[in-house]
């Protein structure tokens, strides 16, 4: 009886000596896990910031001044005359 109360206490410190290992190891990974967590929201709030710069670019870049500037500059296009344009209307 004594050797299986020994056996049964050594068993129990084997256990707890498992049970700490593991509680050691799981608050190690939730640790690496919420560091992780941290900077992926610092790069969300980063590319947040970065998507509202360009969609401030964009719209500033859609306006019919914008358009018109850069049509006559870099395409090298001009106003249609009077005479040279055409008007066609769509029969049913």
């Amino acid at each position: 009886m004594i050797r299986f109360e020994a056996f049964f206490g050594a068993l129990l410190v084997v256990l707890a000596i498992f049970s700490a290992i593991g509680v050691i190891k799981s608050r190690d990974v939730a640790r690496n896990l919420y560091s992780g967590l941290e900077a992926e929201q610092k790069t969300e709030r980063e590319l947040n910031k970065k998507w509202g710069d360009l969609q401030i670019e964009q719209s500033s870049l859609i306006t019919h001044r914008n358009v018109e500037k850069i049509a006559r500059e870099r395409l090298g296009m001009l106003q249609p005359q009077a005479g040279q344009i055409l008007v066609l209307e769509d029969k049913p």
